[in-house]
């Protein structure tokens, strides 16, 4: 019995400091992990808003993620890009989503974040092999901005605001394609409103 109590006292205090280096090393790597995700975001915006030079936030009412608006480097507007996120099928998704200037057309949409199954779901985030490979996101590319898009299971209608599942994972196509309609539907029609920026901060 006391060897028992004694190897349940060893259990409880390996578990203790096991928790206090574990919280000790997540504290030590938060300002890595917060310098890995902006500079992560930072290159999105500028592949789903090609052009941008420099960036600024904007506020829009009842969003509580970043909205930037994106400048050349004349500090004329080239577009918008939004950070979005929602559930996946297994976790959160995050991705940033490209607008035209008129926020009139979706300009690119890349995931910066997603643990979905490797090899289904994870296609969503897939990077092209070279300048000339296409990649599932780039079907959003040129969609209309005042359309909700609509994921299939065929290739999607000529025109139509459409996009075609990843093949075997379509929870993940779906769930990004849905962040990506609410955030945009909501963005919107503040930029809309938005003729003159304000100062720019360089990315």
């Amino acid at each position: 019995m006391k060897k028992f109590v004694a190897e349940s006292w060893m259990i409880l205090l390996l578990g203790l400091v096991f928790a206090v280096l574990l919280a000790g090393a997540q504290t030590t790597l938060q300002p890595t992990i917060r310098v890995n995700q902006q500079k992560a975001l930072n290159e999105a915006i500028g592949m789903v808003v090609p052009g941008t030079v420099t960036t600024e936030k904007v506020a829009v009412t009842g969003y509580d993620r970043e909205v930037f608006r994106c400048l050349d480097g004349s500090g004329k507007l080239v577009g918008w890009a939004i950070d979005a996120a929602g559930m996946g099928f297994a976790d959160q998704i995050r991705a940033v989503i490209g607008l035209s200037a008129d926020a009139e057309r979706i300009t690119g949409l890349k995931v910066i974040e997603n643990v979905e199954t490797p090899g289904l779901g994870n296609k969503i985030a897939a990077e092209p092999a070279d300048e000339s490979d296409s990649v599932w996101a780039d079907q959003y590319k040129g969609l209309s901005a005042g359309k909700e898009t609509a994921v299939v299971k065929r290739a999607p209608n000529e025109g139509a605001n459409e996009v075609q599942a990843v093949t075997g994972a379509t929870i993940s196509s779906e769930a990004v394609t849905d962040l990506a309609n609410k955030a945009v539907q909501h963005v919107r029609p503040e930029l809309k409103k938005q003729d003159r920026p304000a100062a720019a901060e360089s990315r």
